[in-house]
């Protein structure tokens, strides 16, 4: 093949025995010898008349032979060395992984190895006698590109060919011109799978990106050891009302955002978070115009494959509302306390709503949560049925949980329309309660509210967002209280931040789980990626 015997040409100081010159050097010598002697003979008549002519004849005879052995053992190692030489290149040539082409000046395939033939999907007599220019989209382009190749005497860089079968390979280019005058070597490198992954994370990450966006709260992603935020999601902005440039800029500019008297008491348990893996604080912050507000952060541990915790990530949530709702329950009952005929039962409804608070808060998981509530629901309010109705995103209702429950559990879900006091408390964001059903000719029994005479139906709201609405209800007429009716009402807060908690917990475990499978992603494809990024068409 051209290659390979053009690569042995070039190669011929690097044979397997290095003391072919001297053999070729004594030959010569010896040649030299046998001139000056046949000269001196013919030019001195009296020596062929001598006694030393035969002498001397013999002589030049035996010089002769000896030379000419010389000259066929030199040629013999000279042969041995080139064909081992050819025969490693050869080797070479045909087992190598990159597909590897030989050209002419009009860019026609002389020769290709099979890696080349695999790699374009085409056999040899598509590929071997044809031009290059029939694997790429645009042949005018490339026949620019060609003739600027040869100018330049060398070239690399990705390309995107097609193949026979109209599939397509993107591969690594590089060529080099005239290694011998006329021939050109192209070496290609399929890059196919790395830049389909390449494709497939960017999409991935634009979808990702695209959700967190559209997401009120704010996620973050901390490197454990510098405590730099890598990332953040647009909700940064409205919250803090600092923009995300600004943390870029300045990946520690978060802790000017804690207001001064939390300051070290949250930087202290976000030190404490790098070792554990666990972070839930309650704090204020101050924005840029001065006003406060309360936030929830709670983060979780991304570890490496070895266990060590190398980036935390977690939620940023405004609480300030809830913090508002409970100064204002804790002034309520701080009133009726002070009532000496309401003491005792205030003090009983200040503890029973503790309680309940600090049991919808200990825990985040979504089953728990529910459960808890209707259980705490029940301690105040003495209700036959209750349960935790949320919305759907298609206008449905689920029923989530209820109180007794049924022996075997399966989804509920229903039209909110079924039920217009379900529906006005949805829409008008007011609790209503319904003494006895049986007296208001719009009511209409729905899935969960079956054998109900006395109802209560509170919703549940975070900031402008409708979760639910928690309904309780009794088999009497007139069962519930007033002061019931307030009870339920009271605790409705608690219950929807708990709710909303729980759905923030559940979306950042699944957020952060995804955007380290990224990252791992990305690590692996940049480990993958060739020098070079001039070069043919893209």
């Amino acid at each position: 093949m051209t290659l390979k015997r053009a690569a042995s040409a070039n190669q011929g100081d690097t044979f397997p025995d290095s003391r072919d010159p001297l053999w070729f050097l004594l030959s010569c010598l010896l040649l030299l010898a046998v001139a000056i002697l046949l000269l001196f003979f013919a030019l001195g008549d009296r020596l062929y008349v001598s006694n030393l002519s035969a002498f001397a004849l013999t002589l030049l005879a035996v010089l002769l032979g000896f030379t000419a052995f010389l000259q066929v053992r030199a040629w013999h190692l000279w042969s041995r060395g080139f064909h081992a030489t050819e025969s490693q290149f050869t080797s070479i040539y045909r087992h190598a992984l990159d597909g590897i082409l030989i050209l002419n000046d009009d860019a026609v395939c002389l020769d290709a190895n099979p890696a080349a033939f695999a790699l374009l999907g085409a056999p040899p007599a598509v590929l071997v006698g044809h031009s290059l220019a029939q694997f790429y989209a645009d042949r005018h382009e490339f026949e620019l590109e060609w003739r600027r190749f040869l100018e330049q005497s060398y070239r690399q860089g990705p390309a995107r060919l097609l193949r026979p079968d109209g599939s397509q390979v993107f591969v690594h280019l590089a060529a080099t011109a005239n290694y011998v005058p006329g021939r050109h070597v192209v070496i290609l490198c399929d890059t196919t799978e790395r830049i389909q992954a390449q494709d497939s994370l960017r999409e991935s990450n634009q979808r990702l990106q695209q959700m967190a966006d559209h997401i009120q709260e704010i996620f973050w992603l901390l490197d454990a050891s510098s405590k730099k935020v890598l990332q953040v999601n647009r909700a940064y902005e409205t919250i803090t009302g600092r923009s995300i440039e600004s943390l870029s800029g300045n990946p520690m500019s978060y802790a000017d955002l804690i207001h001064a008297d939390d300051r070290v008491h949250v930087l202290k348990k976000l030190e404490e978070a790098t070792c554990s893996g666990h972070l839930s604080e309650e704090f204020r912050i101050v924005r840029p115009d001065g006003q406060v507000r309360w936030v929830w952060v709670h983060g979780f541990p991304v570890r490496r494959e070895d266990g060590a915790i190398h980036r935390l990530a977690g939620t940023v949530q405004d609480i300030t509302a809830r913090k508002l709702a409970e100064v204002q329950i804790a002034k309520h009952l701080a009133d009726a306390e002070t009532a000496r005929d309401q003491a005792d039962a205030a003090r009983a409804e200040a503890d029973a709503l503790r309680k309940a608070t600090l049991a919808l808060t200990q825990n985040l998981r979504m089953d728990v949560v529910l459960d808890t509530l209707l259980a705490c629901v029940f301690e105040i309010i003495p209700y036959q049925r209750a349960s935790v109705i949320l919305t759907e995103t298609d206008g449905r209702l689920l029923v989530a949980r209820e109180s007794p429950a049924a022996r075997i559990r399966t989804i509920i879900t229903f039209e909110a329309s079924e039920n217009v006091f379900l529906q006005r408390v949805l829409v008008e964001r007011k609790s209503v309660h319904l003494a006895d059903v049986h007296e208001e000719s719009e009511w209409r029994d729905a899935k969960t509210l079956v054998k109900i005479r006395d109802w209560i139906g509170v919703p549940l709201v975070v900031g402008d967002s409708v979760l639910g609405l928690l309904s309780i209800g009794a088999s009497r007429p007139r069962t519930f209280t007033t002061e019931h009716f307030r009870l339920a009402r009271s605790l409705a807060i608690p219950a929807a931040v708990a709710i909303h908690n729980a759905r923030l917990y559940e979306w950042a475990q699944i957020y952060a789980a995804e955007r380290e499978s990224l990252l791992k992603k990305a690590d692996s494809a940049r480990t993958c990626d060739p020098a070079g990024r001039d070069g043919f068409l893209q």
